[in-house]
């Protein structure tokens, strides 16, 4: 399953292992077999919210629709 991050980046859902708000306004997404998380940063606190609560909705409904 690919997951779509903005008009550039495409991410492998299978191989995420985390999805997490970071510190300093980021989402932090950790792949397998990788050190380092990949950072999405916002400009405030609010925007990051948003964009998480909206990132954890729409995989709750992939995943209800793939069931």
């Amino acid at each position: 399953m690919w997951l779509r991050l903005g008009d550039n980046e495409i991410i492998n859902m299978n191989l995420v292992v985390s999805i997490k708000k970071g510190l300093k306004n980021s989402i932090e997404i950790s792949f397998q077999g990788m050190a380092h998380a990949k950072v999405l940063p916002f400009q405030a606190k609010e925007e990051r919210d948003a964009a998480f609560e909206k990132l954890v909705e729409n995989l709750v409904k992939m995943r209800l629709a793939m069931e």
